[in-house]
C-alpha cells in the first residue's frame, strides 16, 4: 500500500491564513500537497471547494463577498485589478442603494489572455490597470472604476445616472476625471454613460432651456416668468428656470449639479426644502428627458399646473 506523501502543513496553513482561505491550486502543489489530496479535499465530500478554475476556497458553504473578490483576483493573475461596481464598493464610493451585482469585473493588461469564468468577468485593457490597492485588494482608481461600472450590460440610463450620482456626490472623483475616462475609454456599451455625462454639461442644459421655452410658449398653458429670482413674502427662495407666481409652481431643468460633489448635493437639498417651506411646487426635469420627449414634459407640466390651480381654488 503506497504511503501518503508528506508536505509542510505549517506552510500550507500560513498560505491559507495570508489569503483569507482563497488559494491557487498550483501554489498548494508547489508546497507539496498531492493532486490526489486536493482532488479529495475539493470533491463532493471534501472540506474545501473549487470556486473558480485553479482556485480553491478552503471551506464549504457559500463564499463571502470578500472571498469571491479574492478568488476573482487570484484567478485573473497578479497584474489584475477589480473594477466596476465592486471596485467602487471597495473604495467606499457607493451609496447603500446601489447594487454591486453578482458578477465581478476584473481588468488585466491587454497582452494577458484570460477568459471569463463563473462570476468573474475578465476584460483586457490597453489603458493599463493602475497600481491602487485598498483593503488588501488590487483595484482600479475611482474614475476608471466608475467608467467601467457605467458600461455594465444590465444597466439602464437611470441606473447609470444613479451610480454616477452616488460616486460624484461622495466627492470620490472629479467630473473632469470621469469625463476623461469615458471619452477616451471603450465605446462599446458606453452610450448611457455618454448621455449621462452630457447631462452634466452646460451645452445640454442650455439646449434644454431653449426647448422648454419654445414648448411652453406654444402650449396655451399659463405663461411663467423666465430666469427670474423666486421671491415669496419679500424673501429670496431660489433662481428658477421658470416660475408661475400666481400658481406657486417652479420649474428647474436639473443639470445634475447634485452629482458634482457632496457640497453641491447639500445645496440642492437645501433649495428643495426652501421651495417646500414657501409652499411652492417644484417640478424638476433632466435635460435629456426634456430634449428626448418634450411631449411627455409638457403633459407633466400641464398636470402640475392643474393640480396647483385646483389647490388654489379650494383654498389650500
Amino acid at each position: 500500500m503506497p504511503r501518503k506523501k508528506n508536505y509542510d502543513r505549517a506552510a500550507v496553513d500560513a498560505l491559507i491564513a495570508r489569503s483569507d482561505g482563497v488559494v491557487k491550486r498550483a501554489d498548494l502543489v508547489l508546497l507539496g500537497v498531492p493532486d490526489s489530496t486536493l482532488t479529495s479535499l475539493t470533491g463532493p465530500r471534501g472540506r474545501w471547494q473549487r470556486i473558480l478554475p485553479g482556485v480553491v476556497l478552503t471551506h464549504r458553504g457559500n463564499p463571502t463577498l470578500l472571498e469571491r473578490r479574492r478568488a476573482a483576483l487570484t484567478y485573473a493573475g497578479p497584474d489584475s485589478r477589480l473594477s466596476g461596481h465592486h471596485a467602487l464598493d471597495v473604495w467606499g464610493a457607493l451609496g447603500r442603494r446601489v447594487d454591486v451585482g453578482r458578477e465581478i469585473l476584473v481588468v488585466v493588461p491587454h497582452p494577458r489572455h484570460r477568459v471569463s469564468s463563473g462570476f468573474c468577468v475578465v476584460e483586457r485593457s490597453e489603458r493599463g490597470t493602475g497600481r491602487a490597492e485598498r483593503g488588501g485588494l488590487r483595484v482600479t482608481g475611482v474614475a476608471r472604476a466608475l467608467g467601467d461600472a457605467c458600461r455594465r450590460q444590465d444597466l439602464s440610463l437611470d441606473d447609470v445616472r444613479e451610480v454616477m450620482s452616488a460616486v460624484l456626490a461622495a466627492d470620490r472623483c472629479t467630473l473632469r476625471q470621469l469625463d476623461a475616462v469615458i471619452r477616451h475609454g471603450p465605446t462599446q456599451r458606453s452610450g448611457h454613460a455618454r448621455v449621462a455625462l452630457e447631462e452634466l454639461g452646460a451645452a445640454t442644459r442650455s439646449a434644454a432651456e431653449g426647448r422648454a421655452f419654445r414648448v411652453v410658449s406654444r402650449s396655451g398653458l399659463p405663461q411663467p416668468v423666465w430666469n427670474e429670482p423666486v421671491v415669496v413674502a419679500g424673501r429670496w427662495i431660489g433662481n428658477a428656470d421658470a416660475y408661475w407666481p400666481d400658481l406657486g409652481v417652479v420649474l428647474e431643468i436639473d443639470s445634475m449639479t447634485w452629482h458634482l460633489g457632496a457640497q453641491a448635493l447639500r445645496r440642492t437639498q437645501a433649495k428643495a426644502r426652501r421651495y417646500a417651506a414657501a409652499g411652492l411646487i417644484l417640478l424638476s426635469i433632466a435635460p435629456a428627458d426634456l430634449l428626448g420627449d418634450p411631449t411627455a414634459f409638457l403633459d407633466q407640466l400641464r398636470r402640475t399646473l392643474e393640480t396647483a390651480a385646483a389647490a388654489k381654488r379650494s383654498g389650500r
